[in-house]
């Protein structure tokens, strides 16, 4: 070490109050502006200053641990430890009486958050400076009880119902982020000694135990489906390790980060002129469900992403959008009541008695047009719609589980379906004629193929099977559509958008991975209030939707049918007119038990349950990757206020 760095070093320790609580101030002030920017809709590339600020200050905080060590007098105050938890734990308790009334109190589960984490943080390092016999048998006591809980929320989630359900995720989420985190700790700590004070122990931390953990995991990764997403994991998985083994608050923060980039809001485009139609001579109307709005784009029109309002994610760069606000010269306004989600019932006109407005608008979108049709007269509608009544977004959550969504018990939920939504969807096209001014062509726009029925696939987790599921569905529910406006004499029938994505090489399985026109899994949260930005179920909304790139080729795709001759334009003159097909085995719209959503979540929550026994596979690979962590931060050198082994 030369003198200026021997100097510099010296200064440190001689003012170790100020780098511990001048560490402390920074590690706090980059938490604030992180939480903050994070729930502000804001444009990515100032989230991600954000994220910079807060890994440089939490990087100088871990680093002051590493070298200096924890106390600077006494280490943590007892009462700051106190101050935390509680306020902390009573933070999210008042957010939880006024969350549905009162937008105010909403800070206060971000404040509470950050003060739970610092708070459990600030205990663990105290409790880990006490007795080292004790630390195994509590650490322990912990993994039992971690353990204990898995059992209990396995056996009872698949059948559970409200308050129980919700309990079960609670109980749950204590045990992943609260028990288990202090049982290792606890244990780490107690592993650290030993490792000390074991010439094996520095031995096995030159790198032994890491290459075998490596090993561990390469093999486990030989029946994965994924290796990049399998890399990412161990990486994920190994910096929480060593975090945790290192006692710094480097786990807290990276938590933080975690659950702050997961819950970010998106940011919102202001809503343009053209997308309101009063006035307008050539009017487009666009109508239906998410693939007419645009979702999995990665920006929304304000007001049209809220968890607690309007989330019909209308996006700025829907092909329909985009037909208007390019100037296009044969549509100069565009009225767009496409919401994401919406159902049959939730388009047709309030005549019908099956009618029920989409939460939570007002009317229907037929009830909307008609709302607004004396202020202008459409030049043409276009319609997206019965996917939702099909169950597509159960679809991707039965393919997700471990067990194949091909299967003979599942299958048959969506198949059997597809008469229904016949049914449903000819009602709602009629609807939609009676109510429109006279010669106003009407175009039925089917869903495009998303994922081709290939060999192999990168990216996509998966199986052969459960993709030609997927295939085979999107093809059936399109002869569906095709149908139905056959039934009730829709003008068109815009067969061309089918091989839209098939025809520009932007299929899941054709495009290389990240450059298909289709999210696969998509995380991404919602506005809003935070606790609902922070609810898991809010993240995965923009999956298997088209994004941007899918959304031009569609856009192209119009285009070129507008552009055409007569002959190119197909009308739905074919497809199954009679329906004659036996009831199915239920109702995706059924909220009950006996419901097919209900029925295909309890499925899919049972095929997780199923797969326990990978936990003897699994498990082993993370302890020696755990004891890997151990042996390595052994090998730094003793920090003040350590006990030696």
């Amino acid at each position: 070490m030369n003198d200026a760095s021997a100097g510099q070093d010296g200064w440190f320790r001689q003012h170790p109050k100020l780098t511990y609580w001048g560490s402390r101030g920074l590690f706090a002030a980059g938490t604030v502006v992180f939480v903050d920017q994070s729930s502000r809709g804001l444009p990515r590339w100032q989230l991600y200053l954000a994220l910079a600020l807060f890994i440089a200050c939490s990087a100088t905080f871990v680093v002051r641990q590493l070298t200096l060590g924890h106390t600077a007098g006494g280490g943590t105050p007892g009462w700051l430890i106190f101050a935390a938890l509680v306020f902390g734990i009573a933070g999210l308790s008042v957010l939880g009486f006024y969350l549905k009334t009162d937008h105010k109190w909403d800070a206060l589960l971000l404040i509470g958050l950050v003060l739970l984490l610092l708070g459990l943080g600030w205990f663990v390092e105290w409790w880990r400076g006490k007795s080292v016999a004790a630390l195994p048998w509590w650490g322990a006591g912990f993994l039992v009880l971690t353990g204990a809980a898995a059992i209990v929320v396995a056996r009872e989630l698949p059948g559970a119902k409200d308050g129980w359900f919700v309990a079960l995720v609670v109980i749950l989420g204590v045990a992943v982020f609260v028990t288990l985190p202090l049982g290792l700790n606890l244990l780490s700590e107690w592993g650290l000694h030993r490792a000390r004070a074991s010439q094996f122990g520095r031995d096995i931390g030159r790198g032994g135990l890491v290459v075998v953990a490596l090993v561990v995991l390469a093999i486990l990764g030989l029946v994965y489906w994924d290796w990049v997403l399998l890399a990412t994991l161990m990486g994920v998985v190994l910096l929480l390790l060593l975090a945790i083994v290192s006692n710094t608050h480097l786990d807290v923060a990276l938590v933080l980060a975690g659950l702050c980039l997961l819950a970010s809001a998106p940011p919102e485009d202001p809503v343009p002129d053209e997308l309101k139609p009063q006035g307008g001579t050539k009017v487009l109307v666009a109508m239906g469900d998410s693939f007419m709005s645009g979702e999995g784009a990665e920006r929304f029109l304000e007001g049209t992403d809220n968890a607690d309002g309007n989330e019909c994610r209308q996006a700025p760069s829907a092909f329909a959008v985009k037909m208007v606000t390019r100037k296009d010269p044969r549509f100069d306004r565009l009225l767009f009541t496409a919401c994401s989600g919406a159902r049959t019932f939730q388009v047709l006109a309030s005549d019908d008695p099956k009618a029920s407005p989409q939460p939570p608008l007002p009317r229907t979108q037929i009830d909307e047009l008609i709302q607004q049709l004396p202020s202008f007269r459409p030049a043409m509608v276009i319609v997206s719609l019965g996917g939702n009544d099909a169950g597509f977004a159960s679809i991707g959550q039965a393919c997700l589980a471990p067990s194949s969504c091909d299967d003979d018990v599942v299958k048959p939920l969506f198949t059997e379906n597809l008469p229904s939504v016949q049914r449903a969807l000819t009602e709602t096209y009629k609807s939609l004629k009676k109510h429109l001014p006279p010669n106003v062509p009407i175009v039925a726009v089917p869903y495009p193929q998303l994922i081709a029925d290939a060999k192999r696939c990168s990216g996509v987790a998966l199986t052969k099977p459960e993709r030609k599921f997927i295939h085979d569905f999107v093809r059936d529910l399109n002869q569906t559509v095709h149908a139905a406006a056959a039934a009730a004499h829709i003008d068109y029938y815009l067969m061309e958008m089918e091989g839209a994505f098939a025809d520009n090489g932007l299929q899941l399985c054709q495009a290389r991975k990240g450059a298909a026109g289709v999210n696969f899994v998509d995380i991404k949260s919602v506005n809003g209030l935070a606790a609902q930005r922070f609810s898991p179920g809010k993240w995965i909304h923009n999956s298997l939707h088209p994004n941007e790139d899918g959304h031009k080729v569609m856009l192209k795709t119009l285009d070129t049918w507008l552009d055409g001759h007569p002959e190119v334009l197909q009308p739905a003159s074919v497809g199954r007119d009679a329906v004659t097909d036996p009831l199915p085995p239920c109702e995706m719209k059924d909220k009950s038990d006996k419901g097919c959503t209900k029925r295909v979540q309890k499925w899919a929550l049972q095929q997780v349950v199923n797969r326990w026994p990978l936990l003897f596979l699994v498990v082993p690979g993370l302890a020696i990757l755990w004891l890997a962590s151990i042996a390595a931060i052994s090998l730094l050198p003793q920090r003040p206020g350590q006990k030696s082994g």
